[in-house]
């Protein structure tokens, strides 16, 4: 004879008082789920536990691509191409692509009339990615969740990232490895910097402005053996280095 237990039916569970699948299901899904500090009572929350999901995506889980056919999935692929169709040609997106077009114009306008600028590639929200050059130096910008970074003289590092490739008839997605590279970072902020701006343009000048600033600033001597006769014809300290512009330590 067996003497592991065996799970309960609902139906089972029924007939041992429980009258609710629901309350079957809640039972169930907290022993799963539920795991919480033996000292404390506080929830764990380490992946290590089975977990349910955080949010709607595919139904929660029920409606993931695994649990489809091919056949299934590929209508729903095309599906999704015709909504992406019908979408393009909608009038607020022809509205979007006329401004978008507006702004790529006015950027190689820019670029134009700043010799030593080259933008090889812009664009995204979240995050916002930027790479080219300036002045011979390679730099790299990323922008996520309102704070940004600068890396310039990109080289890499001999390791390797898969990135999105398009997908398939069947909707499943397609990757591709692409080589990391990484710079110096010369520059961190927030989206709140002075001249960040909120165009392609103003953005493009900001980072350049960034890049061509920082050799001044590592080579800066900040007027060390002015600064007592400048804080007195001043008559107050001097915070701010005047030919580079970065704040100095508090004297």
């Amino acid at each position: 004879m067996d003497d592991d237990p065996q799970p309960l039916t609902v139906a089972q569970s029924r007939q041992r008082g429980v009258d609710e699948a629901d309350a079957v299901a809640d039972v169930v899904l907290d022993a799963l789920t539920e795991w919480r500090y033996i000292d404390s009572g506080a929830r764990c929350t380490c992946s290590c536990h089975p977990q349910l999901p955080d949010n709607d995506h595919h139904d929660y889980g029920f409606a993931c691509i695994c649990m489809r056919t091919l056949e299934h999935r590929r209508n729903s692929f095309k599906q999704a191409l015709n909504e992406v169709r019908d979408l393009w040609q909608s009038p607020d997106s022809e509205q979007a692509r006329n401004a978008r077009q507006a702004a790529e114009a006015a950027l190689q306008d820019w670029l134009t009339e700043h010799p030593g600028v080259a933008v090889h590639s812009h664009g995204g929200s979240m995050p916002e990615q930027w790479r080219g050059n300036v002045d011979g130096h390679s730099f790299y910008f990323r922008e996520r969740h309102d704070d940004w970074h600068i890396e310039i003289d990109l080289r890499p590092t001999g390791h390797f990232s898969e990135v999105l490739n398009g997908h398939n008839i069947d909707g499943r997605t397609q990757t591709r490895r692409q080589a990391v590279q990484q710079g110096d970072i010369i520059a961190t902020g927030t989206i709140d910097a002075e001249g960040y701006g909120t165009t392609v343009v103003q953005r493009a000048q900001f980072i350049v402005t960034t890049i061509r600033d920082h050799p001044k600033r590592t080579s800066c001597t900040h007027h060390a053996d002015k600064l007592d006769a400048i804080t007195a014809a001043l008559g107050a300290s001097v915070d701010w280095c005047p030919t580079c512009g970065i704040r100095l330590p508090a004297r």
